[in-house]
């Protein structure tokens, strides 16, 4: 079973507080969370530096990779142990993702491309930066993902990057869920977040996100 939650907009430091949150509270059944942004806001990767770092304020992710702009996108975490998810391979893992964020964009009539290789160009953002795997649409990044690993649990983030209005953004939700689903041979139940769920995410928020000493650690 691949539980989904089809969140709504909320702020930067409570979105990385749920996916850390979903994370730690992983009870054995793969989750994929799809969520949105309430205001423009800009993320960076654990170990990026902040003085490179060209906006003011901005949030350190618990995951790797480099920094993103939000606004409009849809982004996503997704969680499962390796008794579900036995890719070991990071370049891999991103590929069946990306595949099956690549197989709802088209049933949603947006055409895009996968990446074979990466280019020469690396930038501190990241859709300035394009590794192998990423999705490209019109010349443009529109899809790339970051990871961690944690004993036998990984978690994956990422954001689609291409304006979606919200008919066409929530289906695209749905068929990313079940595409995912698919390609696990799970079965596909939606969940929602319960209040402790919240109470919890605010903990994590109050003693990390929302500090100056965690987002300008490095």
């Amino acid at each position: 079973m691949l539980h989904w939650i089809k969140d709504k907009h909320r702020n930067a430091v409570i979105n990385m507080s749920i996916d850390e949150m979903l994370f730690n509270e992983y009870n054995g059944i793969p989750v994929l969370r799809t969520y949105y942004w309430d205001n423009s806001y800009t993320t960076i990767g654990y170990f990026q530096k902040a003085n490179e770092v060209v906006a003011k304020d901005f949030v350190r992710r618990f995951t790797g990779g480099l920094t993103v702009d939000h606004q409009h996108d849809i982004s996503y975490c997704f969680i499962a142990s390796s008794k579900y998810w036995n890719v070991y391979n990071q370049n891999e893992t991103y590929k069946i993702i990306h595949s099956a964020i690549k197989k709802a964009l088209e049933e949603c009539g947006v055409y895009v491309t996968m990446l074979e290789e990466k280019t020469d160009h690396v930038d501190n953002i990241c859709v300035n930066t394009f590794y192998i795997n990423d999705l490209v649409f019109e010349s443009k990044k529109i899809v790339g993902s970051c990871l961690r690993r944690r004993g036998n649990k990984i978690i994956v983030q990422g954001s689609v990057h291409i304006y979606l209005d919200k008919s066409v953004g929530g289906l695209f939700s749905k068929l990313f869920a079940k595409s995912l689903a698919s390609v696990m041979n799970k079965d596909l139940t939606e969940i929602k977040l319960a209040e402790s769920d919240i109470s919890e995410a605010l903990t994590i928020a109050k003693g990390r996100y929302s500090n100056y000493s965690w987002n300008n650690k490095y």
